[in-house]
């Protein structure tokens, strides 16, 4: 993990954060700030962050040299306050809105917001990541320097990757030790996709031991469940989704029939999974006659494209779908954050192999069925 992230905060910061919730859900937030070159009428958008996409929510325009926006917010979360010049964002600052006065500047060295507690911790975060990610910079350079011999190289990659492991670290910790604030909670939606078994784990417990319960907590507990039953040795997860004709189909009536089940996770609309699916068919046509089947789960969100690319293919094994995308139960109960995805099962139910494609997933069947 490369992050730019406090000491532990402590009880004060605790009661700060629920006293100033509580009476900031009564007044709402006020945002106030200057821009740096801003002229007068120049337009500011706060807007919510989609990966690199701004999506506006308000927008203001400098008056008297300030900008001021104003809302209510329930719960805190990270937003962008961005600069406008000729349909282009020009500057920009991101930080913490919640209910309260916040102070926020464009275009000087005061990053984040100020004024609450959940940007305070914000800054906090920052500040002590920025530290351990600044120790960085020099290995960066030796790493990537191909001038410089591979035994320097090597080494400016280990230290590389003690600083990612400290950052690491310093994100769980920071997670853990403030689980119920806001900033925490913005965190671990971006990282959870991320984490291995051991970090979800600890992250789940600090979620339990503090009450949290909620939606976030749910996608948490499920991906760490879905991590723990899809790992290779485990039994299958059992699907039921509809075919391309609406009928409801199981996993599982497939993995009883097949000596070897590939479960393959794809969509009319993904590109490596339409380069990828030529490798597929090949090792079908190779070994259906020697036990091995295919069901085939998309993540398609429109049936006529899903039907359409099924045939335009001529794929023959078993489709199913819920048609809900990334929303997708079937990718869900294995984990899978990207596709083209695979996961191999043999009669007994056993997971044998993940992800495996091109040569490798045939050389594999070949050994599993025994072809000379």
């Amino acid at each position: 993990m490369r992050t730019r992230a406090i000491t532990p905060v402590l009880g004060l910061l605790a009661i700060l954060l629920m006293s100033a919730t509580a009476i900031a859900d009564k007044s709402g937030y006020t945002i106030s700030g200057t821009v740096k070159g801003g002229q007068e009428g120049d337009t500011l958008i706060l807007a919510e962050l989609d990966y690199l996409n701004l999506i506006p929510v308000d927008t203001t325009v400098i008056k008297n040299g300030k900008f001021v926006f104003t809302g209510d917010q329930k719960e805190a979360t990270f937003r962008y306050i961005a600069q406008i010049k000729n349909g282009l964002v020009k500057d920009g600052n991101g930080f913490m809105l919640e209910n309260g006065n916040i102070s926020v500047n464009i275009g000087d060295s005061i990053q984040g917001g100020h004024g609450t507690p959940n940007n305070e911790l914000w800054n906090q975060f920052n500040d002590e990541n920025n530290r351990i990610g600044a120790k960085a910079d020099p290995y960066w350079k030796v790493a990537n320097d191909s001038t410089l011999d591979a035994g320097k190289r090597t080494e400016a990659q280990k230290e590389l990757d003690k600083i990612d492991k400290r950052q690491s670290e310093y994100l769980l910790s920071f997670i853990c030790q403030n689980i119920t604030s806001g900033v925490a909670h913005y965190l671990l939606t971006s990282y959870y996709p991320s984490m291995d078994i051991p970090t979800l784990e600890k992250t789940v417990g600090a979620m339990e031991k503090a009450g949290v319960k909620d939606e976030l907590y749910a996608t948490v507990s499920q991906k760490l469940n879905a991590i723990k039953n899809t790992g290779i040795g485990s039994t299958f997860t059992d699907i039921e989704l509809n075919d391309p004709d609406g009928k409801p189909i199981k996993l599982s009536t497939y993995v009883g029939k097949n000596k070897v089940t590939l479960i393959d996770f794809w969509a009319s609309w993904c590109g490596p999974c339409l380069a990828e699916m030529p490798n597929v068919i090949k090792a079908y046509e190779l070994y259906k006659d020697k036990g091995f089947g295919i069901v085939g789960v998309s993540l398609d969100n429109k049936a006529e494209a899903w039907k359409a690319c099924i045939q335009k293919l001529k794929l023959s094994w078993p489709q199913m779908s819920d048609l809900k995308g990334w929303q997708s139960k079937g990718a869900a109960a294995y984990d899978v954050t990207s596709i083209p995805a695979t996961v191999l099962v043999n009669q007994e139910g056993k997971i044998i192999g993940k992800n495996l494609r091109g040569e490798d997933l045939t050389e594999k069947l070949k050994e599993l069925l025994n072809v000379k």
